[in-house]
């Protein structure tokens, strides 16, 4: 009876000492997991500003500027032209512009992306946000509109809610996919003074962003992409989840991803964290649309004081 009691008493200490050993292990594993993520983030953040740095070397330092009026605001821009020399940059011929005024930015299927986030205000959550992830990646509609996915719950809704709705069942969440009443991107009244963000960004959406193309898509693939995101608005909602591969909801990035994946990857071999634009295939952050060997830059805009420097490829 003793010795059995013994027994009984080892065992327990060795299932003690190996839950200790496996909690000690997973306490390490933190620190590794986020200095490897720092790692990644830092590498492709330096790839990110050498890409558009390399961009701005094309057009040189020559520019045209013009004074044109935007919804009643005089606005100053410099038109830095690209010049146009891989054979992606050739096929497409399409204008970096919506109309022949440039008064507005964009084409059918153009991703517009921004690495800073939302929340300029959040010390810590923004930097941490902008550095890792990125802040909005929205797709053109062509009729000089974005589709895009947003996360802002209304103020009777919460994101534990949204999370544990399977997102294929009738709900009235206010964070579906929408279309933008506008095209937003150079609008020098997209925020008032009283705005929270408004110290940060100005009255503009950001002070920088990148435009994007697919490389050797066709027309009808962004129609079809274009189609795909279009029938998500009002009715997917938004992933808070990210990590976790849903089905029936989207983050900014993730939705321009899939978009594109079901046009670019074969049915059999789609899945939620997509195979198109993405080449870590995981989370789809704004660094992968930039970097993805599928993509690249059209357009990049940068505002200092109050002037709208606009790099892009030169219309042919």
């Amino acid at each position: 009876m003793i010795s059995f009691l013994k027994v009984r008493i080892k065992s327990k200490k060795k299932k003690r000492i190996t839950i200790i050993r496996v909690i000690i292990f997973l306490l390490l594993l933190i620190p590794v997991f986020f200095i490897y993520g720092f790692g990644v983030a830092f590498v492709e953040n330096t790839k990110v500003d050498r890409l558009i740095e390399e961009f701005k070397q094309r057009a040189g330092d020559e520019y045209i500027e013009e004074t044109l009026d935007f919804d009643g605001i005089l606005q100053t821009r410099r038109y830095y032209q690209v010049s146009r020399e891989t054979s992606y940059e050739l096929s497409d011929t399409r204008s970096v512009f919506y109309d022949t005024s440039k008064v507005f930015l964009g084409q059918k299927g153009d991703l517009f992306v921004s690495q800073d986030s939302p929340f300029p205000n959040q010390l810590m959550i923004h930097q941490f946000i902008s550095y890792y992830f990125g802040g909005h990646a929205a797709i053109n509609n062509g009729d000089n509109k974005f589709i895009e996915a947003t996360g802002f719950p209304d103020d009777d809704e919460t994101i534990l809610d949204i999370i544990f709705q399977p997102g294929n069942e009738p709900n009235d969440y206010s964070t579906t996919v929408s279309l933008s009443r506008t095209n937003y991107w150079l609008n020098p009244r997209y925020r008032n003074t009283s705005d929270k963000s408004y110290p940060y960004f100005g009255t503009y959406y950001r002070k920088d962003f990148v435009g994007l193309r697919v490389k050797d898509i066709t027309s009808d693939q962004i129609d079809g992409a274009v189609d795909y995101a279009a029938s998500r608005v009002d009715q997917a909602l938004y992933n808070f989840t990210f990590a976790l591969d849903l089905k029936y909801k989207y983050y900014c990035t993730d939705l321009v991803s899939r978009a594109y994946q079901d046009v670019m990857v074969v049915d059999d071999q789609q899945r939620g964290f997509s195979k198109a634009l993405n080449d870590d295939r995981f989370i789809t952050t704004v660094n992968d649309l930039i970097l993805s060997k599928e993509t690249y830059l059209a357009v990049y805009v940068e505002i200092i004081d109050g002037i709208v420097n606009i790099y892009h490829l030169k219309d042919i």
